[in-house]
């Protein structure tokens, strides 16, 4: 049997090949204009998917990256206030050294407990230290500061009050740094610092300051405790000291962690916007080269096109 070849079949052979000329032109401008070898999904679906996905998961490590970043500045500041009132503690370990002397007169005790006093006002000024506008030792209870000083009728420091989250109750304030995987960030007022309420118990650094300054007041005014009181409280601010460090030391593992973690996603990042360059962006010398051989084939096919379709019977003759 032989297929005979027709004008008509001719026509729609040449007009077929112009249009995939022209389509590949097209896609080859396209590419070139915007960078990019896929510009939409049904350029290839599946490779689409998997510029979804990719950006999809860079957008995720942004959000945990920036995480990671919160989570390391209030970290920072958590260490550098608690290691800054170590230092207060320390000065009043040293008083209190000091105080323990027998041979101090009375004057030279009550300029201690003034001191004391400003040391104590210190203390949870920097216990209330704030990050991004939060307390940061107020536990889940980030709005009203954590700590406030007690007094008397007679405007005298009598304790210090701990207004923040407790450890028996939901004190942890978390953010996601990878996949499911959620951090804790901070730590109690009292776990680091105690507490001296007067109507409940004292603790940490907070009630070593009240008990020193009571046991200041009463030797002062001879209601019976005497100079190795003071001597008795070395050790506990010791004790309060390095309860304070241990704090710092946790909090100083948790950011070692932070850095991993900071490492881990950066080394992933890197790896996700390599395989989205080379799945999505255009090697633009090979894309003007064959934009160029484009250009010339749907030019050629529109002259023979016109051509052809300008022939006529004589043509055949």
């Amino acid at each position: 049997m032989v297929n005979r070849v027709t004008t008509s079949s001719i026509n729609s052979a040449l007009i077929q090949n112009m249009q995939q000329s022209y389509n590949k032109y097209a896609e080859l401008t396209e590419q070139i204009s915007s960078g990019n070898k896929i510009n939409s999904i049904l350029d290839d679906p599946y490779k689409s998917l998997d510029i979804i996905n990719t950006n999809r998961e860079l957008n995720k490590i942004d959000i945990w990256n920036d995480n990671i970043s919160a989570l390391t500045n209030e970290l920072k500041q958590s260490t550098d206030t608690i290691d800054l009132i170590i230092e207060k503690a320390q000065r009043i370990k040293d008083l209190a050294t000091s105080a323990s002397n027998e041979t101090f007169s009375s004057d030279r005790l009550n300029s201690i407990l003034e001191e004391v006093d400003i040391l104590i006002e210190s203390t949870v000024q920097s216990a209330n230290t704030k990050y991004n506008d939060n307390y940061i030792f107020g536990g889940a209870n980030t709005k009203i500061p954590p700590y406030e000083i007690q007094y008397d009728n007679n405007n005298e420091i009598i304790g210090i009050k701990y207004n923040g989250t407790r450890q028996d109750g939901e004190w942890e304030r978390q953010l996601e740094i990878s996949e499911g995987i959620f951090q804790t960030v901070n730590v109690t007022g009292i776990e680091v610092f105690g507490e001296a309420d007067v109507n409940g118990t004292s603790s940490g650094i907070m009630g070593d300051l009240i008990e020193f300054k009571n046991i200041l007041t009463d030797i002062i005014n001879n209601n019976g405790q005497n100079y190795s009181d003071i001597s008795n409280k070395l050790d506990d601010f010791t004790q309060s000291i390095n309860q304070m460090s241990g704090v710092n030391s946790k909090l100083g593992s948790v950011t070692n962690k932070l850095e991993m973690s900071a490492r881990s996603l950066d080394s992933t990042k890197l790896n996700l916007k390599s395989f989205l360059s080379e799945t999505q962006e255009v090697d633009l010398t090979e894309a003007i080269a064959e934009w160029y051989s484009s250009q010339y084939a749907y030019q050629a096919s529109m002259q023979v096109f016109t051509r052809f379709n300008s022939m006529s019977l004589l043509n055949y003759i």
